[in-house]
Order: C-alpha cells, then sequence, then structure tokens
C-alpha cells in the first residue's frame, strides 16, 4: 500500500499547502465536483462553514482559505490515493468500493497498489 504517488490537479497543491491528508479528506466529501472556496475573512465570520467543519480535525481549513480563497475550483475524485487512505484507516475492500463507486477488484488492485 502505497500513497507518496501526486494527486489528480488542484490536490496536490492542496496536499503542498495544507497536507496530504486535508487533501485526501475534501477528494472524500467532495470530489468529482466543483467547490468554491471561501475567502478567509468570510471563513472566520463563519464557522459553520462546510469547508470549516470537513477540516475541523485537521484545523487547516485556513490554510486552504489563504490558498485558494474566492476561487471555484473542481476536485478530482482521486480514488487511487482515497481507497489507499481508507485501507489504512481500517476499511475493508468490499467497504472502499462502495464508498468509492468501484468494484471489489478494483479496490484491491488500488490498495495494492497496481495499475
Amino acid at each position: 500500500m502505497t500513497d507518496s504517488a501526486p494527486l489528480p490537479g488542484v490536490l496536490e497543491e492542496i496536499a503542498d499547502v495544507a497536507g496530504r491528508p486535508t487533501a485526501i479528506t475534501m477528494a472524500l466529501a467532495w470530489g468529482g465536483r466543483e467547490v468554491h472556496i471561501p475567502k478567509p475573512r468570510h471563513l472566520a465570520r463563519h464557522p459553520d462553514h462546510p469547508l470549516a467543519r470537513l477540516l475541523e480535525a485537521e484545523g487547516t481549513a485556513l490554510r486552504v482559505s489563504n490558498y485558494l480563497g474566492g476561487c471555484s475550483v473542481y476536485l478530482p475524485r482521486a480514488r487511487r490515493a482515497c481507497a489507499v487512505h481508507l485501507a489504512r484507516a481500517g476499511a475493508t475492500p468490499g467497504q472502499i468500493a462502495a464508498r468509492l463507486s468501484l468494484s471489489p477488484s478494483a479496490a484491491r488492485r488500488y490498495i495494492r497498489g497496481v495499475p
């Protein structure tokens, strides 16, 4: 199980700014969608903003907001990285397949690092 491969699209930039766990958390929540990132001052006024709630455990919402605030970005699904992340958290291939809309065999391949 390896997760050192670069993340697709803007997720790699988010990983550089706020850490890989933050980028993967965002991909798991909003992958495959266009997401508006609030400006830092908006995030400060609205601590219940979905970005703040999503990244509360990592404490990195402000880093993401400082970097991308005011922009709308497409977040790729990053299924391979998400599968590895979920497997490390203890999810079974079947659970990963269901969560990421994959077949169980694809989930197992991703976990093993097979393309």
